[in-house]
């Protein structure tokens, strides 16, 4: 069951222009001045940068997403045994019980699109990290939600959830794209997990640690899989979404009503090909050397 639709998306990271005559412009500072140092998690890895968007704060879920996240507004033409096309539209990227929600809309008898929901970063030099998400997913039958990295199709790591699936609230599938050889599963790159006791329909944290070695993937803070295989080595940007295109042996649906994923935060630790390890150490010694802080 591994199939995922293309995104052709132009990057669209800014860089700023940065000042030589000041050495405090000299380098891509972390979010925050008090976190110079960067953020440690609770693996001890220390991350340079950090985007974290609480859509729970008093200002709306919209005005969360700031200038860290774009709302994907592509159409995505679908083949093989899908159905239908994936049209993202601003539309379903929606203020929603006191967080945000993404949503997959019912489909329109003979309409050659569903209409689906996407945000992603802004930023597509993200390149290692811990990327943490607490939602709720859609019980709504026929659709996928997505929270993955994504550079290419063999530059990707997801963590997907499909609706369709009986057990779709403790059914998770983690991979390392390409999940598949030939046609076939790739038991060393896609990791099809149930975890048993687990309530997906609550809100939970879902998380990905991108290693240089590996992808470990984790749920409510556990330990649920580890990839060592394609693990990504570009700067990616990192994607929440769901969508379905019809497809019997994946998506499955379309959705008969509206399916909505609710998101109450995304919290993203890392690194980036915009930020040297020297420049940090550099900006960390201005800022006086502070405590990391905690992710």
């Amino acid at each position: 069951m591994i199939a995922l639709p293309s995104r052709f998306i132009t990057p669209c990271s800014i860089l700023l222009a940065l000042s030589l005559t000041h050495v405090t412009d000299a380098f891509v500072m972390p979010k925050r001045a008090s976190c110079a140092c960067g953020y440690i998690d609770d693996q001890g890895h220390v991350w340079r940068e950090a985007i974290t968007s609480d859509f729970t704060q008093s200002a709306g879920a919209i005005a969360a997403l700031g200038n860290d996240w774009i709302i994907a507004t592509d159409n995505e033409p679908q083949s093989g045994t899908a159905t239908a096309n994936i049209q993202y539209v601003s539309q379903n990227v929606m203020q929603y019980n006191d967080a945000l929600g993404i949503q997959a809309s019912a489909y329109t008898s003979g309409s050659s699109n569903v209409d689906c929901g996407e945000i992603f970063t802004e930023r597509s030099d993200i390149l290692y990290g811990s990327f943490r998400m607490r939602a709720v997913v859609p019980t709504v039958p026929g659709v996928v939600f997505g929270f993955f990295s994504y550079k290419s199709d063999t530059q990707e790591q997801d963590i997907e959830f499909l609706s369709s699936d009986s057990d779709y609230y403790q059914h998770v599938y983690y991979t390392d794209q390409p999940g598949t050889v030939n046609g076939v599963v790739d038991a060393n790159a896609h990791k099809d997990v149930e975890i048993n006791g687990a309530d997906f329909t609550a809100f939970g944290e879902h998380r990905f640690d991108w290693l240089q070695t590996s992808t470990n993937y984790y749920y409510n803070s556990a330990l649920e899989a580890t990839i060592t295989k394609n693990v990504p080595t570009q700067g990616s940007e990192i994607v929440l979404n769901v969508w379905s295109n019809g497809d019997p042996a994946f998506s499955k649906g379309p959705p008969t009503s509206n399916a909505i994923a609710t998101v109450q935060y995304v919290n993203l630790y890392f690194n980036s090909t915009s930020l040297s390890e020297a420049d940090f150490d550099s900006a960390c010694s201005l800022a006086g050397n502070v405590a990391h802080c905690s992710a």
